[in-house]
């Protein structure tokens, strides 16, 4: 862990964090899902580019720093991200920046796919967000038979409502795989927020 790394994580959140309320808040969305009984909902919107984008959310009946922390512990993610195989913290910087390593599970005769992803996050008593972007840096090269897949956005944010925390999750990336295959898999990367609330509410 190096100030000069440190940095480059900076950059690299300030090069896409100032595009995503713009990014989030869109009137283009369009309904992907929902669960009236869970309260679970889910947009997509399909990108110029061809990559399709999405975001969910759900209320969680808890206190908001034990949500913030259990999903930004990096040990709990394969638990409500099922499409994750392993993570890992690569650096903590400080109580703002961190270096974190995803991979995603391949399907049949596709590999892996993984990011370095340099992460924002920042706790409050009524908003709180976890925010990713890939990173870059000749230091973490590719994986053999692994894809390194770009993350343009990933995270959470959670607002306090009188019913709860509303939890919304999103995502924007390009898996470097035919992208009609990848939206087959999109269903279940939105109901995250289903699977944590399970866990949190059990």
């Amino acid at each position: 862990m190096t100030e000069e790394e440190k940095q480059k994580v900076i950059e690299a959140i300030n090069k896409r964090k100032p595009e995503l309320r713009a990014w989030l808040d869109r009137d283009c969305w369009k309904d992907y899902d929902k669960d009236e009984k869970t309260g679970y909902k889910a947009w997509y919107v399909d990108e110029e580019n061809g990559i399709r984008s999405i975001k969910s959310s759900i209320v969680i009946k808890k206190p908001m720093k034990e949500i913030f922390d259990y999903v930004f512990n990096i040990e709990n993610k394969s638990k409500y991200d099922h499409k994750m195989d392993h993570a890992k913290a690569i650096a903590h910087y400080d109580d703002e920046y961190d270096l974190h390593y995803f991979n995603y599970k391949g399907m049949l005769f596709i590999e892996n796919r993984d990011f370095y992803v340099a992460v924002y996050h920042k706790f409050g008593e009524d908003f709180s967000e976890i925010f990713t972007t890939s990173f870059d840096d000749p230091k973490y090269p590719p994986i053999k038979k692994v894809t390194r897949a770009e993350c343009i956005y990933g995270g959470w944010e959670f607002k306090k409502q009188d019913d709860g925390i509303l939890c919304t999750y999103y995502t924007l990336g390009d898996m470097k795989l035919n992208q009609t295959m990848v939206n087959t898999t999109l269903g279940e990367v939105a109901k995250q927020v289903v699977y944590l609330k399970e866990i949190m509410e059990k």
